[in-house]
């Protein structure tokens, strides 16, 4: 049966019995409401088998779909539900047949980017109880037992096809070659852990690049840290960050980047941030003015330093967060002061957390009014 006669076929059987017979795992029901996306209970989505979907509703062609992923065909259970977003994975209000630009299928809960990464996400990754050992209300971050970074070391692991922007690999080695001794390197220097205290040291041990083809979507943790020991050949240097900038997207997710921990298969503890490529990503573009490098340039190195701090001060989910589950970064999530100068480069990036500083009222606001932040 060719696509059209399936079209017709299946829009005859809603019409008669209000239900929807699958042929070839091509045609799907979709079962329920969903908020924003427009669709309702007996639409019928029509998949092509090369990445496009037609929305029906009844016998009226609604608009055409991107299904890249051959999300319709690959659904089996009727009532899974399926959301229509925008590139960006946001849920798409208003009319569809009047909407402006690429319009997707989804099996993920539509999620709008979000300007301010949730707190803490990597302690939610590891599922860890909110808020253990912290004092309740209290602004600053408290102490929770574990170690700091005293010096760091920072990889970058280039893995997929890099090539466009093409200054994100030059810019990522320009950033972690002049970390070491930054001012922004220094805002930490007021924490310590059970091995010591947090200096401006830092050494970059270059980027390698895996030109393997990195997963479509997100990274799990577990995933983060294969590749990490996969680069590492299970050795990897235990006051180390090893940053995972994939080519790809994450996908439908509420962050921009994240770190967390793991141990390779020998049990060699180490630590990683997962950078997805953001280029193009509104919600995670920090309107930077500096005219001599690219919007996904800027974006990146935007998380990363945010990224960074963070694994510094809190590297294995015992260091230092608040009561909210917050660190230094996500403290001051979105809040900008000045440029700053690293690599000899100039930079966009978000200002870090520091107790002394809202303690003594010489910081500067953060998003809620807090002058704790510091670049």
């Amino acid at each position: 049966m060719n696509r059209l006669k399936l079209a017709a076929a299946i829009l005859a059987i809603v019409c008669a019995t209000g239900a929807v017979a699958a042929e070839r795992n091509q045609t799907h029901f979709v079962s329920q409401d969903t908020q924003g996306s427009q669709l309702r209970a007996g639409d019928v989505l029509v998949a092509d088998g090369n990445g496009k979907v037609g929305l029906y509703r009844g016998k009226q062609l609604l608009v055409k779909l991107h299904d890249p992923e051959d999300v319709v065909g690959q659904r089996v259970n009727a009532s899974t539900p399926l959301y229509v977003t925008d590139a960006e994975g946001n849920a798409v209000h208003g009319n569809l047949n009047t909407f402006k630009g690429d319009l997707f299928v989804s099996t993920e809960a539509p999620q709008i980017i979000m300007i301010n990464k949730p707190m803490a996400v990597e302690r939610q990754l590891h599922a860890k109880s909110a808020g253990a050992g912290t004092q309740a209300g209290t602004v600053d971050m408290t102490f929770h037992g574990g170690t700091v970074l005293t010096t760091n070391k920072t990889k970058a692991i280039f893995w997929g096809a890099w090539s466009n922007p093409g200054d994100i690999i030059s810019g990522v080695d320009a950033f972690f070659g002049g970390w070491g001794g930054s001012g922004m390197a220094g805002d930490s220097t007021e924490y310590s852990g059970t091995n010591g205290q947090v200096t401006k040291t830092s050494t970059y041990l270059g980027h390698v690049l895996d030109t393997t083809s990195p997963p479509k979507r997100a990274l799990s943790v577990s995933g983060a840290v294969t590749e990490a020991c996969k680069i590492t050949a299970n050795a990897p240097d235990p006051s180390a960050v090893y940053f995972i900038y994939t080519s790809t997207g994450a996908g439908h997710v509420s962050y921009c980047a994240w770190h967390s921990w793991g141990t390779c298969s020998n049990g060699a503890p180490i630590q990683v941030a997962y950078m997805p490529n953001i280029t193009g990503l509104a919600g995670c573009d920090p309107g930077s003015d500096v005219t001599s490098e690219s919007e996904g340039l800027a974006a990146v190195i935007n998380v990363t330093s945010h990224e960074l701090s963070e694994a510094i001060t809190d590297p294995r989910g015992a260091g230092w967060f608040d009561s909210s589950n917050g660190e230094n970064g996500d403290k001051c999530a979105w809040s900008f002061h000045n440029d700053v100068s690293i690599g000899g480069k100039q930079w966009k990036l978000q200002m870090e957390w520091s107790n002394n500083a809202f303690d003594a009222g010489t910081g500067y606001a953060n998003l809620s009014g807090q002058k704790g932040c510091l670049q």
